[in-house]
């Protein structure tokens, strides 16, 4: 490592906080409002949002006007402070919201290095890990309250593991712990806490020590868990009533959802698939780890010797993982970026092996990460043309010879070592994210928004007209038309609407459209759009 290198590698480990907020913050400044919110997430939580604030949905959201139990408000909160406290408006809010969700996911990450013991070259190298997994930093620019939802859960780990410490004898930890897992839950759900406690479980009984969970600090820690929530399911109770929380909070939203989803139900090998793909270019990692040394005695000898002796901080990673990744797999509803809580361990279990390569090993995995973004950077330059996008998307070209760029330079100083060339990683994904914030991400606006069709529907709305839309994914449309939509998924209701309304403005999907039988005669399709690769049609009744 020569000394320029090393001396930037020892100024970002003295430094880590300074080195992780600048580095998000050269990701994300310039895309804080250069396109429009896209489908589906951003612009239902745009409305959320905006019905939080010009409203008072506080405790219950609402979503085009109806109640929006799917989220609890703690995200919204946040993006209500922000609002308060930085010259940040809507939509601008919600990038800003994404952006620093993504800093205390790494700021949460870094934390729970340091509280496992590992040293500052170890946490900075599970931090770069992370910073270049290029799914990571992708939604660093996209608004929803996952980054954040993570961060609170990684703390709540970081402070249960504290709590079993035998050195820690006080109710910090475990409170600390549960009240994390609580604003967790209020951000998203019921994995904010289930999650932190399962890790907390398997770990206590593979240490020996399940009896602690029963002691005092760990019961006023459940007592702090459950004050939290009741204040919030206090409030739901006084706004909407005890039926609306039981059976459309509790049943629909959480039993449901993990037992027989209505929606993005999937088969129990996704995640075997998706997280993978998600974790790229470090899924690449173990082609340069010794294969033979996973079969030999030693190796599972020293597992076993971490439960009772030293910390356990590997055992308690592989607790995080394993135990996130079997509870996902066993829920109905699957979704890609429930995986996050998952990132922070594999990136400190890779950390550690990372830095001790051999030589030749460390070539092999610098080889095949260059080898990984020139192909990367390859297809997206070749594949430019058979996307099935129907515009022309700018900055594909530039951001291909970024990658290629960066596969290059890999190639190049493979023998420059794992700290060096984990730096050139982090720099070239910085790189590359300008010509995709600036000129990829703005060019999908016309089939990745609805906000051209809301905004023509708007302009209807002006004019008189009522504004409906069937079959729709609920709320996609009001945020932009800047009005609330008689949405149905019923014919019956459909016709009854059109019959009371003589002008009326629908926005549907193309093949309902083509499917609809004895349409009636005054309707007229005005405007078609591409919306996530479905096609919905704007239709007025004159």
């Amino acid at each position: 490592m020569n000394t320029l290198a090393q001396r930037i590698w020892n100024i970002c480990k003295n430094h880590p906080w300074l080195f992780m907020t600048l580095t998000v913050a050269a990701q994300t400044w310039f895309t804080l409002n250069n396109r429009a919110l896209w489908f589906s997430d951003e612009v239902r939580y745009a409305n959320a949002y905006q019905n939080l604030v010009q409203n008072g949905d506080w405790m219950v959201l609402s979503l085009n006007g109806m109640p929006y139990p799917d989220k609890p408000p703690v995200y919204f909160w946040f993006l209500w402070l922000l609002d308060k406290l930085t010259p940040a408006d809507m939509p601008t809010v919600f990038f800003l919201g994404a952006a620093l969700s993504g800093l205390l996911f790494l700021f949460a990450a870094y934390a729970l290095a340091r509280t496992l013991g590992f040293d500052k070259d170890v946490s900075l190298a599970g931090v770069l890990i992370l910073l270049t997994n290029l799914f990571l930093v992708g939604l660093f620019h996209y608004s929803r309250m996952d980054l954040l939802f993570t961060a609170f859960i990684i703390a709540s780990c970081a402070c249960f593991f504290r709590s079993l410490d035998t050195g820690a004898r006080g109710f910090a930890w475990p409170v600390g712990g549960f009240a994390m897992a609580a604003v967790a839950t209020l951000i998203k759900g019921p994995l904010g806490f289930i999650v932190p406690l399962l890790t907390l479980l398997i770990w206590a009984l593979w240490r020996g020590q399940a009896k602690t969970l029963f002691t005092m600090r760990f019961l006023a820690g459940v007592g702090t868990l459950l004050g939290i929530m009741s204040l919030w399911i206090l409030g739901v109770v006084m706004m909407q009533g005890p039926s609306f929380f039981l059976d459309t909070v509790i049943g629909q939203q959480v039993v449901q959802r993990a037992t027989n989803t209505f929606h993005h139900k999937e088969p129990l090998r996704y995640y075997f698939i998706a997280l993978p793909l998600a974790w790229l270019p470090w899924t690449l990692f173990p082609m340069a780890l010794p294969g033979k040394k996973l079969f030999t005695k030693h190796l599972w000898s020293s597992i076993l010797r971490e439960r009772t002796q030293g910390n356990g901080r590997r055992s308690f990673l592989w607790c995080l993982f394993l135990g996130t990744f079997v509870l996902l797999s066993c829920l109905s509803g699957k979704v890609l970026i429930y995986i996050l809580p998952m990132f922070p361990a594999m990136a400190l279990l890779i950390a550690e092996p990372l830095l001790s390569l051999k030589e030749r090993r460390g070539r092999r995995l610098w080889i095949v990460m260059a080898c990984f973004c020139a192909v990367l950077g390859a297809g997206l330059f070749i594949g430019a043309d058979f996307a099935p996008v129907q515009i022309p998307v700018r900055g594909l070209a530039l951001s291909a010879l970024v990658l290629v760029g960066a596969g290059a330079l890999l190639y190049f100083r493979r023998n420059a070592g794992p700290q060096t060339n984990s730096l050139l990683l982090c720099l070239a994904v910085v790189l590359w994210i300008y010509p995709v914030g600036l000129l990829v991400a703005p060019s999908l606006e016309q089939t990745m928004s609805p906000k051209p069709q809301a905004e023509l529907m708007k302009t209807y709305v002006a004019q008189g007209y009522t504004p409906m839309s069937f079959k729709t994914y609920p709320g996609i449309f009001t945020y932009y038309a800047g009005h609330n939509l008689y949405e149905t998924g019923k014919w019956d209701k459909l016709l009854a609407h059109l019959k009371q309304n003589d002008k009326v403005v629908l926005a549907i999907r193309k093949r309902h459209w083509d499917e609809w039988k004895n349409r009636p005669v005054e309707l007229f399709v005005v405007n078609s759009q591409i919306i996530s690769g479905d096609t919905y049609l704007l239709v007025i009744k004159e």
